[in-house]
This record gives structure tokens, sequence and C-alpha cells, in this order.
């Protein structure tokens, strides 16, 4: 192979390569692209982006999670509650259909405390792992 050969062939796969790259970097917007793309955005409530769906709850959790999937998952009778590494997703009844909550970890865990508590984690934050606290604890 001649040396204007082997500069074409390193040149097609570093194309390749950049286009495979760029797909899995804008192709994917992860759990928010799907939901931007996929359900009517409804608000802002707060911190939270809620969407809506006339679908049933589990319906929308399954679909969401085969589109998306979780790092953890809690189901709940009030909803269905998905962890994601930087964000929280619940999928919650309204009326005939569903409402969409995405928060980013911290508001997330902080609004949806009551279901995720003690599945979780303590929610304690970056201090949570810090020794003292009396005698025996964290030792």
């Amino acid at each position: 192979m001649n040396r204007r050969t082997k500069f074409f062939v390193a040149g097609g796969l570093g194309g390749v390569g950049l286009i495979v790259l760029l797909v899995a970097i804008l192709g994917t917007g992860g759990v928010r692209g799907h939901l931007q793309d996929n359900y009517q955005r409804v608000s802002s409530n707060g911190d939270s982006i809620v969407y809506t769906s006339s679908s049933k709850p589990k319906a929308v959790y399954e679909s969401i999670r085969s589109a998306v999937k979780p790092a953890d998952v809690q189901v709940d009778p009030q909803g269905y509650f998905m962890r994601y590494s930087s964000d929280i997703v619940a999928v919650t009844a309204s009326g005939t259909g569903s409402r969409i909550y995405i928060d980013d970890e911290r508001r997330g865990y902080a609004h949806w405390f009551p279901f995720v508590a003690g599945y979780w984690g303590t929610g304690g934050g970056y201090g949570e792992g810090i020794r003292g606290g009396g005698p025996g604890a964290g030792k």
C-alpha cells in the first residue's frame, strides 16, 4: 500500500469515527430529549419540567424506560420513579392520562422524597459520607 492510499484510508476511517461520535453526542438527547420529542410540555413547575400524555402512567413509564434505560426505578401506588445519572423522572396519574415530571437529581430527590427515600439513599448530599456524629457513628 503506497503512502497516498494509506492517507485516504486513514482519512476515511477518521471521518467515519467523527460521524459516529457526532451521532452519539447529538443524536441521543438522553431522557430529556426523549421526553421533549415524545410528550407535550405543559409547564415548568418550579425547577421541574412537566409533560403530559393521554396514555396511562404504566404505559408511559414502560415507554420511557425502554427508550432510555434508567439507573434505578421505584414503583409506588402514587407513581413511577426513574433515576438517571443526573435526572429524576416521575410519572403520575392525571385524569385519564399522565403527567411526567423531570428534575435534576437534587431537586428531584427533594421533590419526590416521600416516594424514593430509603430506596435511593438518604438524600443527605455531599456531606453524607463524612465520618462523625458521636460515639461509634461512622467509625
